[in-house]
């Protein structure tokens, strides 16, 4: 049976920026004339409307700059550059100004056939300038940039990573955090029009509302495209964000192609494009999309910017979900580099980047490698924000369940325990949060053999996910299953069937019957099943998942290994053994090749593979592959762990057996 991820999250954390479009009315006077080629007109204003004159802005790279009178700057691009390329702007002086719009610092190069079409609207605020917290539009701006971060990867919480974003974004803005998010909700309660109040519920998380204020919209922009097509942008943007959030894959990837029509090669909307392709389970179709955001980043910003640090981080996530380990790591190590060499050792995204690469090495079997750098980033993210916060917590819950795997669940516990105090005080007790921490702590007991004591942890986490996502949700699907598991580890088969079924439904509603983690449903279906002696019944049920795996994955990836096993297993119940034996070999190819030969699961499919040789009285068979288990065992994870006694107890039987 497979066990569902705890901790939620990403391996990274997007820092990109959206356009914003500021409507300013009055400024272009005139009638047709040719624009000048090769040269990009900005109008600039503060965000009152009024022009603003001596203001020297630049166009990174090969381009030039240029300074305003009356609020216009004349900027020489380069050669190359074509229209409807991607630029990026740069204020040389004052140094005090910050972007409103575009506040990503991007544009988009106009026609050169047409003078008055043929400009960008600048919008600039002096840093630090309070009067940001009551204009609508400088607010608009900075919750947008707020909210913009895809999760990529399943280390980072979205707590944690919006928390980030909000630090970011108010930093840059020259505002504390906790003022900009007061200034943002109480915006929200007086806001108007749908677009600024669905953001607002977008950024508190409250998807359900949003994504109907949003939809409608996107409706009213749609009708009026023609003429605001920046705005339709931003609502489809918006919208495909909001669906995310509520776990509506599918439909978020069709919004952001939307927004991708009108801004085609926008590395942002590629970047949420990607991720929502990948959360439908097609990492085929995701990782161009990841390789080509990375390389308009790196066009645009140079190799060593942070921004080029996080693509490299989303496309790594992807490979190691695609089984391609050795593929990501140096990935995550190049974005950790240029995250330390740009932000400095101890900033909150080299945390990020170490939690990442402790996950990969966590992944290969290194737990000795991964510890350091789980606890290096605890460090640094503690240091940076503060013991009670809640990107705290996610580093906690990280290590913790990397001491779990080690066995050590007396130093798991405590870690679990303090990220699950932390996010209640900070978030509150019914926060999507709240849910994984109670989870992580529930399977631990489990583990522990304290069922009891889960069974109401795991209660109370999907109690929490139905009320705050709705009860179609996956993670609603993920809590029922870690419920179910622990209900058939009490026996109470019964009582989890239904669940898994429940589960099983959801996520083939909401992500497709062709979907991983459908695979995964299938899966702990069939475990059950299989235990209540349903042979019959469990074994299309595995086939399927097979059969998803396979195809969603490549042949030869881990989970494949993981549904041959589950496959394997069943038919040596059935007593089919010669059928057995070849998935067991199968399975054991692929992991020594995929992950190395002295990787735990390599181990665990040793074991079933000489578990299945002595069921056929090939004693001299089982025993060199239950030696080799238990040696993998052993180095990985010491003595006392519960696979090494149980590899251990198993060769003692088959020496005692042999007469040994």
């Amino acid at each position: 049976m497979r066990d569902e991820m705890h901790r939620e999250g990403t391996d990274s954390r997007l820092r990109r920026r959206i356009r914003f479009s500021l409507c300013l009315l009055g400024l272009f006077a005139g009638g047709f004339a040719r624009a000048e080629q090769g040269y990009l007109v900005l109008y600039v204003t503060d965000t009152q409307g009024a022009a603003l004159s001596g203001i020297q802005l630049t166009v990174k790279g090969d381009g030039g700059a240029g300074k305003t009178v009356s609020g216009k700057a004349r900027i020489r691009l380069a050669p190359q550059t074509a229209v409807k390329s991607w630029v990026t702007l740069a204020i040389v002086n004052p140094a005090n100004l910050v972007f409103i719009s575009p506040w990503d610092e991007r544009a988009q190069v106009p026609s050169f056939e047409n003078e008055s079409q043929n400009y960008v609207r600048v919008v600039l605020a002096d840093r630090g300038d309070k009067r940001l917290l009551e204009d609508p539009a400088a607010l608009r701006a900075m919750v947008q940039k707020v909210t913009q971060a895809p999760p990529q990867g399943r280390e980072e919480s979205a707590t944690e990573r919006q928390s980030q974003s909000l630090e970011e974004v108010a930093k840059s803005f020259g505002l504390q955090p906790k003022e900009l998010d007061a200034a943002i909700r109480e915006w929200g309660q007086r806001a108007s029009d749908g677009y600024d109040k669905g953001l607002v519920e977008l950024y508190e998380r409250n998807y359900a509302v949003a994504t109907v204020d949003l939809s409608r919209s996107a409706e009213i922009r749609r009708q009026r495209a023609a003429q605001a097509e920046s705005e339709l942008v931003d609502a489809d943007f918006a919208l495909g964000r909001s669906l995310y959030g509520q776990g509506r894959y599918r439909e978020a990837v069709e919004s952001f192609r939307e927004a991708d029509k009108y801004r085609n090669g926008d590395s942002t909307i590629l970047s949420w494009l990607a991720t929502s392709v990948r959360s439908s389970g097609d990492y085929m179709t995701a990782e161009p999309l990841y390789r080509r955001a990375l390389a308009i980043e790196e066009k645009a910003l140079g190799p060593d910017h942070p921004a080029v640090a996080t693509d490299l981080n989303n496309l790594a996530s992807l490979l190691k979900a695609k089984g391609d380990l050795a593929g990501s790591e140096p990935l995550f190590r190049r974005a950790l580099t240029i995250d330390e060499k740009a932000l400095g050792s101890d900033h909150p995204a080299v945390a990020t980047d170490l939690n990442n690469l402790a996950s990969l090495l966590q992944a290969k079997g290194d737990l000795a490698g991964s510890e350091p750098l789980y606890r290096r980033a605890l460090a640094i993210a503690e240091e940076a924000l503060g013991p009670d916060h809640p990107d705290v917590a996610a580093k906690l819950d990280n290590l913790a369940f990397l001491l779990q795997a080690k066995g050590d669940l007396g130093g798991a516990e405590p870690l679990y325990r303090r990220a699950l105090a932390i996010d209640e005080k900070a978030l509150g007790p019914d926060h999507p949060a709240v849910a994984t921490d109670l989870n992580n702590l529930a399977s631990l007991l489990q583990a522990k053999g304290d069922l009891s004591g889960a069974e109401l942890l795991f209660r109370r986490a999907l109690a929490i996910a139905e009320k705050a996502l709705g009860p179609d949700h996956p993670e609603v699907a993920r809590d029922l299953n870690n419920l179910a598991s622990l209900l058939q580890a009490k026996g109470d088969l019964a009582g989890a069937e239904p669940l898994f079924r429940r589960a099983l439904a959801i996520a083939e509603n909401a992500l497709g019957p062709d979907h991983p983690s459908v695979a995964t449903k299938l899966v702990n279906l069939a475990s059950v099943l299989q235990d209540k002696g349903n042979l019959a019944g469990a074994e299309p049920l595995y086939r399927r998942a097979l059969g998803i795996d396979e195809k969603a994955l490549g042949p030869d990836h881990p989970e494949v290994a993981t549904d041959l096993n589950n496959l394997a297993s069943l038919l040596q119940a059935k007593g089919d053994l010669a059928g057995a034996e070849p998935l067991f070999w199968r399975a054991l190819a692929i992991d020594e090749k995929a992950l190395g030969p002295d990787h735990p699961e390599v181990a665990r499919d040793l074991n079933n593979l000489a578990s299945l040789l002595q069921a056929k009285r090939d004693l001299a068979g089982a025993e060199p592959l239950y030696r080799r288990a238990l040696a993998i065992y052993e180095k990985a994870f010491g003595p006392d762990h519960p696979n090494t006694k149980m590899v251990r107890a198993n060769l003692r039987r088959v020496l005692e057996r042999k007469g040994n």
